[in-house]
């Protein structure tokens, strides 16, 4: 096997492939990177058996073949290369020569037997959707999703696509996200399909929205096994497992009508949530809302360290109301809003809260509150 191509191209590719594979596994050949001729292009391919990326480069092929090299090394390697050209030959011993203009070195290469086959995807269940929507609204929703895998299916988010809509909803039993939105260019799902839904990891779908920032359409579809879900975008293919388990019946905490509403400045409220947190994050993350007449007094209480008050001016509809929060919650919310206003719509001091970007009509976001110790 021999190719030439430039150390840039290789390097942007290794910095994305290399975030898939697995170097703490006890399957070894996950810590590698898949190397293999394809139609006069390079393919880099990786996975950790949950995600997986195949990755097309230009360059020049001399002569077909594959192989795996580990990728911590190599990527770090690549990296404190010069840019230029550079040279690969694979021997028959499995040992790879890299040349670059003023430096020659020689790796251990292992055969891809042992590789795992990424699946690819069943052209009958293809659907292609704007890479951007798709994006814009991920980022709206996939923060609100578990971290741990306590309960796998709360590390996902619910994907549910009709022929002109598209639902996203996410939660880690404390805040849910929900989107909903209406598709400016409608997307043709498979035949006999009216609607289609999926449990997408939220570590797959960051990871596509990370890798889509230059493409115009995103594809997708299942594998023949129904289990995983392949995203094609331009030189890109991510494989993802889904999901299987009852997501939530999110609609029981999603609040019908509200005994109150806060109307607010964004940009206010960030920097009074700023204050409060350094206090907050030595007292469980608490945060005090005092809501009356026109004025919200946010505070935080920690012994050890000190308190603080501060008041944001606000229009108030309804009745005072005191509460509280876990302050994080309400910062990875307001790092999504867009908008410069905002709604906070209430009921009890212990019943969920509902978080509006005003900009943003077709996004709700939900807290619930954590009970005040006296």
């Amino acid at each position: 096997m021999q190719f030439s191509l430039l150390q840039e191209n290789l390097n942007s590719a290794l910095q994305n492939v290399s975030r898939f594979a697995q170097s703490k596994s006890q399957l070894p050949i996950l810590g590698n990177i898949l190397f293999a001729t394809d139609s006069g292009r390079l393919k880099l391919t990786a996975t950790n058996l949950e995600l997986g990326i195949n990755y097309w480069i230009g360059a020049k092929i001399d002569a077909e073949g594959s192989f795996t090299i580990p990728a911590k090394e190599l990527v770090e390697f690549v990296s404190y290369l010069p840019s230029g050209k550079l040279d690969f030959d694979l021997n028959e011993n499995n040992l790879l020569t890299v040349q670059s203009p003023k430096a020659k070195s020689v790796f251990t290469t292992t055969p891809v037997s042992d590789f795992p086959v990424l699946p690819s995807i069943n052209p009958d269940t293809k659907v292609t959707i704007d890479s951007k929507v798709f994006s814009e609204s991920i980022s709206q929703v996939a923060f609100a999703s578990a971290t741990d895998d306590t309960r796998p299916v709360l590390t996902a988010v619910l994907c549910t696509f009709t022929s002109d809509t598209l639902s996203l909803v996410a939660t880690d039993g404390f805040r849910l996200s929900l989107k909903h939105l209406k598709l400016t260019a409608p997307i043709t799902l498979p035949t006999g399909s009216d609607s289609l839904t999926y449990l997408i990891p939220s570590k797959s779908l960051f990871e596509i929205t990370k890798l889509s920032k230059n493409n115009t359409n995103l594809t997708f579809g299942v594998s023949a096994d129904l289990h995983q879900l392949v995203f094609v975008l331009d030189d890109v293919e991510v494989v993802s497992r889904l999901i299987e388990g009852e997501f939530p019946d999110y609609q029981r905490i999603v609040p019908s009508a509200f005994a109150s509403k806060v109307f607010i400045n964004r940009e206010e409220l960030t920097q009074a949530i700023k204050i409060a947190s350094v206090f907050a994050r030595e007292s469980a993350n608490v945060v005090r809302f005092n809501i009356k007449n026109n004025l919200l007094d946010i505070s935080a209480n920690a012994p050890q360290v000190g308190q603080n008050s501060a008041q944001v001016d606000i229009k108030l509809e309804g009745e005072p109301l005191e509460i509280a929060f876990n302050y994080k919650f309400i910062s990875d919310f307001l790092a999504v809003c867009k908008g410069s206003e905002l709604i906070i719509n209430l009921n009890e001091s212990l019943t969920p809260v509902n978080f509006q970007d005003i900009s943003s009509p077709d996004f709700t976001h939900i807290i619930m509150p954590v009970r005040i110790q006296d």
